[in-house]
């Protein structure tokens, strides 16, 4: 009878095998001699993600000249000293400054507003308290498109959402009264009473129509505003137009309050504006999804412009087959910009791919760069050039030059320029004069406002923060702005101790470099971003670069994405 196998460790243990025991032993002590496997260790927790926060501040009459000298550069020298700061990106306009900063963590945000009460009193007295505001975390949580009528009443609801920070409208503009100033009228008439008038007038809560209590305002002695205004009430035009494709829209967009949950703040926002909207023309929930997530997708484009360029793009989509329902945005132009920019929200349909939305909107537009912004997941992927050099206007003409050069490369889908405009005239408070006069800087800051453009008067702030109707404004204007601005400067008075001044006596009026002035980490630059199809598209920007000549002493930088820095 055969005996069944037996493994080497079985005779070890009966000591059947050679040199059993002395390998037995062996075993032994190597069992007793090696350690015991380390316990698994905790992996690091992954660092936070970063914080974006913007620092904004207002300086009425201001050039982006002196503001980015004077309050630009200040700000900018306080928190480049904090250790969380990983970049600052400043943008320095007529009027305003506005720095984003990208912090390492959000516990730095007190280190922030600490550093700007630090140089506060270094500031020029005519500066506005500096405005700081997170704005990496705010996201739009609902969009609903619907009629202009029904804006206002969809917009007052969704304010009162728990969570909802503010609510933009598109496409409908605000009532306004409009006063125009008879320019033949308005010798020796001290426009800064004018102005104070205007706004006592919306200060008043009395029961009399804001038109009849504008047209009795005394300004100076006898003289009433009726005497050298007319007025009018009218709806201010829009910042921006909406479309969808039931025709021209309001667009209405709630975002969220800093750390707020979109998708929560969607879902307890929507039923209030369902309740409002009758008849309802389309709804958007969580018009920028996150990574994965269903939703919208946002495309941006950039085209020749022109006045019916809306009505065009939204007839031409709503004629594409089987497209998801979308909406169409149109910017106001700027006439210091050669181009219109246009956006579209559409539904995310696994039918209809995004490349098949991209197509189509170039199709409509006549335009080979089309750029898809979000979801994450899908968006183009961001980078940017800067142009660094001494001279504004060096910057600007060879930043202009390096977006055509990337403009035709394969796998751009869009660019933008960020640089200062063509020279401009600019106006200098002569402050000696006024302090030996006796004008207050601000009466003189209002004239000068209302000198270049139309001003805007506001009325008072609601109680609560919560206006429950549209807000009062009055838009004061000059009705014949023929001729040169040193003419009506001439012509335009303010109010001192020994009667109207001319404002030409109290500004001087000299060449500008124009605006805006960007800077980023303290280096001024003029940008260009940059959208591509994917990351490995950069290899030809990279490409084009190494053969576009550069004046000695200018240099260019390469980085990711820009951070949106306009308020």
């Amino acid at each position: 009878m055969s005996r069944a196998p037996r493994t080497v460790f079985q005779d070890i243990a009966q000591r059947t095998w050679p040199f059993g025991p002395v390998l037995a032993v062996i075993l032994v002590i190597l069992a007793a001699c090696t350690a015991p496997p380390p316990p698994p260790q905790a992996q690091p927790a992954p660092p936070p993600p970063p914080v974006q926060v913007r620092v904004g501040v207002a300086s009425p009459g201001g050039t982006a000249v002196d503001l980015d000298a004077w309050v630009a550069q200040p700000i900018e020298a306080a928190l480049a000293g904090l250790p969380a700061v990983r970049q600052l990106y400043t943008r320095s306009s007529d009027g305003r400054v506005d720095v984003v900063a990208t912090l390492s963590h959000a516990g730095a945000l007190a280190a922030v507003r600490d550093a700007l009460s630090g140089i506060q009193s270094q500031l020029p007295s005519d500066t506005e308290v500096p405005v700081l505001q997170r704005i990496d975390d705010v996201q739009p949580a609902l969009t609903v498109a619907t009629l202009p009528e029904f804006a206002g009443t969809v917009a007052t609801a969704l304010q009162r959402v728990a969570a909802v920070g503010r609510v933009d409208l598109c496409g409908v503009g605000e009532p306004r009264t409009v006063v125009h100033l008879d320019r033949t009228r308005l010798a020796g008439v001290p426009l800064d009473a004018l102005i104070a008038g205007v706004t006592a007038a919306l200060d008043d809560d009395g029961t009399t129509p804001l038109h009849e209590r504008l047209a009795a305002r005394p300004i100076a002695g006898a003289l009433q505003l009726r005497d050298v205004a007319a007025l009018k009430n009218d709806m201010r035009p829009p910042p921006c137009r909406a479309w969808t494709a039931r025709g021209p829209v309001a667009l209405v967009t709630a975002f969220t309050q800093s750390g707020a949950d979109p998708a929560d703040v969607a879902a307890r926002a929507r039923p209030h504006a369902v309740d409002l909207v009758s008849p309802t023309v389309e709804f958007f929930a969580d018009p920028v999804p996150a990574e994965g997530a269903s939703g919208l997708v946002l495309l941006a484009l950039e085209a020749q412009p022109r006045d019916d360029l809306g009505s065009l793009l939204a007839g031409c989509l709503a004629a594409v087959p089987d497209l998801p329902a979308w909406a169409l945005t149109l910017t106001e132009q700027d006439p210091t910009n050669s181009v219109a920019r246009a956006r579209v929200l559409v539904g995310h349909s696994t039918t209809f791919p995004i490349d098949h939305v991209r197509n189509a909107m170039s199709r409509c537009a006549g335009v080979n760069h089309v750029a898809v912004l979000a979801p994450r997941a899908h968006a183009d992927h961001g980078l940017s050039l800067g142009v660094q050099a001494p001279d504004p206007a060096v910057r600007a003409e060879l930043a202009g030059r390096l977006a055509e050069l990337v403009r035709g490369l394969p796998g751009v889908t869009g660019v933008q320029v960020l640089a200062a405009h063509a020279p401009t005239l600019a106006l200098h408070l002569r402050r000696d004069d006024l302090a030996a006069r006796g004008v207050p800087v601000d009466a003189v800051v209002s004239v000068l406002r209302l000198a270049v453009g139309p001003l805007t008067v506001h009325g008072p702030f609601p109680a609560g923060g919560l206006r429950l109707g549209p807000e009062l404004t009055v838009d004061i204007d000059v009705l014949d702005r023929t001729g040169p601005l040193e003419q009506l400067l001439r012509e335009l008075h303010v109010g001192s101790a020994t009667g109207p001044v001319p404002l030409a006596e109290l500004v001087r009026v000299e060449a500008s470099a124009g605006g805006p002035l960007d800077r980023i980490d303290r280096v001024p630059t003029a940008a260009v971003q940059v959208r591509l199809r994917s990351a490995a598209d950069g290899e030809a920007v990279r490409r084009a670069l190494q053969g576009f000549e550069l004046p000695q002493g200018v240099v260019v930088t390469q980085g990711g994405e820009l951070p949106e820095i306009d308020p």
